[in-house]
């Protein structure tokens, strides 16, 4: 009966998240290996333990799901449902009532520290998919890759094209469109939303310089534009910066941890303007 009563208060603990026991020590020879952010794998009742935001299954509700995937400073441990039963006989009763994931999936207890290891949260039961657990660290470095390969080259143009003269506007364009709109991809299983955000600085060559949002302008706008108030070769430059933040699951946001930068010139011959007496 002592056995039968330990199953079915399993079975009640699987319930999906109900409110969180308080915080209690939780000693574990894990814990030492708690301070990458890699996932590793653990033999002793841990099977995966790691640190920083993790990606839980949309079977956890929302608030939690946000407050594990951003704690940056967080540890987790995801451990053997049953690993604390008594003796093997009690062991294989136990995982014969916590057998409901579906295919190949674990199901694991999520562990959750913001103590750098002193207490532990119990979260509950959660399904993890075969290739294990998802982290905010996995999927950014996906992100970034994506993030690069959807970015448009840039280039410099310049009107008038030739017959530039002092005291006389000259408009710049980037060659680029004022920005991307956001895009859906599916990362290590789950789906991400990127944002990105360009801003351009040009320098005229001269001396001067510009920081816009947009990338140029063409005649007759003139939003981009630069007078010169002397003649002589001057080196043009544009670099376009290239922010980004992204949604995981509607979680979030995340900001795309480097910038990516684009750099384009040329060389602008501005001629000297003479006074001609017409008669």
């Amino acid at each position: 009966m002592a056995l039968l009563g330990g199953i079915l208060a399993l079975v009640a603990s699987m319930i999906p998240f109900a409110a969180p026991a308080a915080a209690a020590p939780m000693g574990h020879p894990a814990a030492s290996r708690l301070a990458s952010v890699d996932v590793v794998g653990d033999d002793a009742g841990d099977r995966f333990v790691g640190s920083g935001g993790l990606v839980l299954p949309g079977t956890v509700g929302r608030e939690t799901r946000q407050r594990v995937a951003t704690c940056a400073g967080c540890r987790w441990r995801l451990a053997d449902p049953c690993a604390g039963s008594p003796d093997d006989g009690a062991h294989a009763a136990c995982m014969s009532v916590t057998r409901g994931c579906a295919r190949s999936a674990q199901l694991l207890r999520v562990w959750l520290s913001d103590d750098g290891g002193a207490t532990w949260r119990d979260l509950g039961l959660v399904c993890i998919p075969p290739g294990g657990p998802v982290t905010v660290a996995e999927v950014g470095s996906s992100v970034s890759e994506e993030f690069e390969r959807a970015i448009p080259a840039t280039g410099l143009t310049h009107q008038p094209r030739q017959g530039v003269l002092p005291y006389l506007p000259v408009i710049f364009h980037s060659t680029q469109p004022s920005g991307l709109p956001a895009s859906d991809h599916v990362i290590n299983g789950v789906s991400v939303t990127l944002y990105p955000r360009p801003s351009w600085n040009w320098d005229f060559g001269d001396g001067t310089s510009l920081r816009t949002s947009i990338p140029g302008s063409t005649y007759p706008d003139r939003t981009v534009s630069h007078t010169y108030s002397r003649g002589g070769r001057m080196q043009v430059r544009v670099t376009t910066t290239w922010s980004a933040s992204y949604m995981i699951d509607e979680l979030g946001p995340f900001q795309v941890s480097l910038p990516v930068t684009q750099t384009a010139g040329a060389v602008l011959m501005v001629g000297q303007a003479r006074a001609v007496l017409v008669p």
